[in-house]
């Protein structure tokens, strides 16, 4: 599921790759792999970029980032860096607002702790 929808955003057909990707986050879930969860969710969020759903972008990249960061994989510079580049095109306020609008869906998730560690990921991403 995921190789499929992952392909779909590579080719620039977002909207296609989003259910595929949704499944392979829930299949990823299922079998407890936070691996494939995380890039999963990182390219779910690059797809919502692309289509300009902005709030979902915010919650797939914020869910991939620190998922991925937590088992010390690398990859969370990926939704890093998309997360960046959208603050930057949204600017700071407009960024934070979607960050608390998307508040509800990431604590299920992450936890509180997590979803306070956000920002710092972002300055530890940025100062690299």
């Amino acid at each position: 599921m995921s190789s499929l929808g992952i392909a779909y955003v590579v080719l620039n057909q977002a909207a296609g790759a989003i259910g595929y990707l949704e499944k392979g986050v829930q299949i990823a879930q299922f079998t407890g792999d936070l691996y494939l969860q995380g890039i999963n969710l990182s390219y779910l969020a690059e797809a919502h970029y692309r289509l300009h759903d902005f709030g979902k972008t915010v919650q797939a990249g914020c869910l991939a980032m620190y998922l991925l960061e937590q088992i010390a994989s690398t990859s969370w510079r990926q939704s890093a860096g998309l997360l960046t580049v959208l603050r930057g095109k949204v600017g700071d306020e407009a960024f934070q607002a979607l960050l608390v609008q998307q508040r509800s869906t990431i604590i299920p998730v992450i936890g509180v702790d997590g979803y306070d560690h956000l920002p710092s990921l972002l300055e530890m991403y940025q100062g690299s």
